[in-house]
C-alpha cells in the first residue's frame, strides 16, 4: 500500500499577512528554491513510523478460513496498539478485524443450523448443500458407508456363486433413496496366503466383517432383514494389488430409503452398556461361515468362537452398572443362559464327526439365548419384535 508524504506545516497564526510581512518583494534576484528530497520539496522530512506486523499478520490469516479467529484477534490488538506507539497499519488491521469477524460469524451459523462440513462428500454420500448424485463406479471404488447397486445383482443365481462377481461394475447412489445394498466397513487381507488361498481368504473375511458390522451397527436386532456378506479380492493381478475386503448388508427387495448406520447417542447409558456387553456374543453369531453345514472344520472353530463370545458376554453382563432395578433380574437370567451355551459349544468344537457335532450343538434341543435376551431388551427400553407379530427372524 502506498502512504502518501506528510502534508506541509500550516502557516503561524500571523500567516504571511501577519504584522512582521514584509508590504513588497525584498529587492535583488529571487533566491533560489531548495533541492528537492525524498520526501518533497524541501527537504528531509520526518521518517515515517514503522508499519504494524500485528496489523499485517491479521489481514493475512482472517483471509485464511481455518485460522479467521486468530486474524481477528490479532486485529483487535492492533487497533488497540497502534495509537500508543505511533505505527502505520490502522486500515489494514481495521480490514483483518472485520474480514475475520464475518468469516467466524458465518462459521457459527452454520453450526448452529446444521454442522458445517468442509469436505465435499461425506461417508454417507452427501454434500454440504444436498445428497450427491449416482455415479458409476467398481468394487474397487466403494467405501464404508456407500450405498449401491451393482450391475450384476447382489447374488447369483446359481446357488454358491454369490461371491462371485463376474462384472465389476457398481452404481454409488444416495443413501436417502432406493438402493440394494450398503458397505459397512472394509479391511485388507493380511498374509502372503490371502490371495492364493480361497478358504483362508473367506475365513478371515468372515472374521474381520463381523467386528466392523458391530461398529457400524451395534444394535442388529433392529436390523431391517437382511444378507451379510462381503466382496472380496481372487488375485492380485486382476485387482491391480488391491487386497480390500468389503463388507456389505444387502436385500433382493431392496433396503430402507435411509442409511443403516446407527447413532450411539440415541441410547441411554443403561441401554449402552448392555449393547457392549453383548458385542462378543453378537460377533461371533455374525461370524458364522456360508459352510458351516458342510464343512467340519469352519463348523467346529464358529462353535468355538461361539464359546467364547458367549462366556466373555455372560461375564460383562454380571459387571454391567446403572442398569434399572426391574432390568437386573433378566439381564442375570440372560447372562446364565450365555454361559450354559458357551458350555454346548464349547463340547461341539470339539466333535469328531458331523453328526456328533449336530448332537453335541443341539444336546438341550434350544440352541440360542433369543428368550431370555428378548425379555432383557424389553425391560430397558430396547426395541422388540412383537411376539404376535410375524415380523419375520431378527439379528441377535
Amino acid at each position: 500500500m502506498t502512504v502518501p508524504p506528510p502534508s506541509s506545516l500550516p502557516s503561524g497564526p500571523s500567516g504571511p499577512s501577519g504584522p512582521s510581512a514584509p508590504s513588497s518583494p525584498p529587492s535583488g534576484p529571487p533566491a533560489p528554491a531548495p533541492p528537492a528530497g525524498p520526501y518533497g520539496p524541501g527537504g528531509a522530512g520526518a521518517p515515517r513510523p514503522p508499519l504494524s506486523g500485528l496489523a499485517v499478520g491479521s489481514l493475512v490469516l482472517s483471509s485464511l478460513v481455518c485460522l479467521a479467529p486468530l486474524g481477528l484477534v490479532l486485529g483487535i490488538v492492533a487497533l488497540v496498539r497502534i495509537p500508543r506507539t505511533g505505527r502505520r497499519g490502522k486500515g489494514l488491521a481495521i480490514a483483518g478485524t472485520g474480514v475475520g469477524g464475518v468469516l467466524v460469524v458465518l462459521t457459527a451459523l452454520l453450526l448452529v443450523i446444521g454442522g458445517a462440513r468442509f469436505t465435499v462428500w461425506t461417508e454417507e454420500g452427501e454434500s454440504l448443500f444436498g445428497p450427491r448424485e449416482p455415479k458409476a463406479g467398481t468394487l474397487f471404488d466403494l467405501k464404508a458407508g456407500d450405498c449401491f447397486a451393482p450391475a450384476g445383482g447382489l447374488f447369483s443365481a446359481q446357488e454358491g456363486e454369490d461371491l462371485r462377481m463376474t462384472d465389476p461394475s457398481v452404481e454409488i447412489v444416495p443413501c436417502d433413496g432406493p438402493h440394494p445394498a450398503q458397505v459397512y466397513g472394509t479391511f485388507r487381507l493380511k498374509g502372503d496366503h490371502a490371495i492364493s488361498d480361497p478358504a483362508a481368504i473367506v475365513a478371515q473375511a468372515f472374521e474381520g466383517c463381523a467386528p466392523l458390522l458391530h461398529d457400524f451397527a451395534p444394535d442388529t436386532w433392529t436390523l431391517p432383514a437382511v444378507e451379510f456378506s462381503f466382496y472380496y479380492p481372487e488375485s492380485v493381478s486382476g485387482t491391480g494389488g488391491d487386497r480390500t475386503v468389503r463388507c456389505w448388508l444387502g436385500a433382493e427387495a431392496g433396503l430402507p430409503e435411509a442409511s443403516l448406520r446407527q447413532d450411539p447417542g440415541t441410547w441411554d447409558a443403561g441401554q449402552l452398556a448392555y449393547l457392549k456387553a453383548m458385542r462378543p456374543s453378537d460377533e461371533a453369531w455374525s461370524s458364522v461361515p456360508e459352510q458351516v453345514d458342510t464343512d467340519l472344520a469352519a463348523a467346529t472353530a464358529w462353535a468355538e468362537r461361539m464359546a467364547e463370545g458367549g462366556a466373555e458376554s455372560a461375564k460383562l453382563l454380571r459387571a454391567v452398572d446403572g442398569l434399572p432395578a426391574r432390568a437386573r433380574g433378566p439381564v442375570i437370567a440372560l447372562a446364565n443362559r450365555l454361559d450354559a451355551l458357551s458350555g454346548i459349544h464349547r463340547s461341539a468344537s470339539r466333535a469328531a464327526t458331523r453328526a456328533e457335532f449336530d448332537q453335541r450343538w443341539a444336546v438341550d434341543g434350544d440352541e440360542d439365548a433369543s428368550g431370555e435376551e428378548w425379555e432383557a431388551r424389553l425391560v430397558l427400553g430396547l426395541p422388540v419384535e412383537d411376539e404376535e407379530e410375524d415380523g419375520g427372524e431378527q439379528q441377535g
